[in-house]
């Protein structure tokens, strides 16, 4: 699955992104989304908190991430496909997704994204960045 391919993914209806995650996403998928965000796969592995290991041997294997690890690629995708309506290029947001900001208690946005209430929190950051409203 190429990084558009995983990016339109995410647009999609709420039952096809959901059949996916159950499926399984394909292994290489965690490739391109750290490939495109500019993240050295352990390190996005680490921050997702998916054993890097576990992933290596999926990609060798060309089998699919579990449905708890699809789901947490899903969300970061979620998330970068938020944070480009306000940053022009994937570069600038990793670079966003890495610094530590106050309106997160001063933790990095990319710390928060391991868990569902965590990309919320994210998630209304930028749409407060987005309407004007940052909080």
């Amino acid at each position: 699955m190429s990084a558009n391919e995983l990016f339109l993914l995410a647009d999609q209806p709420m039952e096809a992104v959901i059949r996916r995650i159950r499926l399984g996403l394909p292994a290489n998928s965690f490739n391109q989304m750290a490939l495109a965000l500019g993240l050295p796969k352990k390190s996005l592995a680490v921050k997702l908190r998916v054993a890097p290991r576990t992933i290596n041997r999926q990609q060798k294997t060309r089998s699919r991430l579990s449905a708890e690890t699809s789901e947490k690629v899903m969300r970061l995708v979620r998330i970068r496909n938020f944070a480009r309506q306000i940053f022009t290029d994937d570069r600038t947001v990793a670079d966003w997704l890495a610094k530590p900001d106050g309106a997160l208690g001063g933790t990095a946005p990319i710390d928060l994204l391991d868990t569902d209430v965590g990309a919320r929190s994210v998630e209304s950051l930028l749409q407060g960045m987005i309407y004007g409203n940052v909080i």
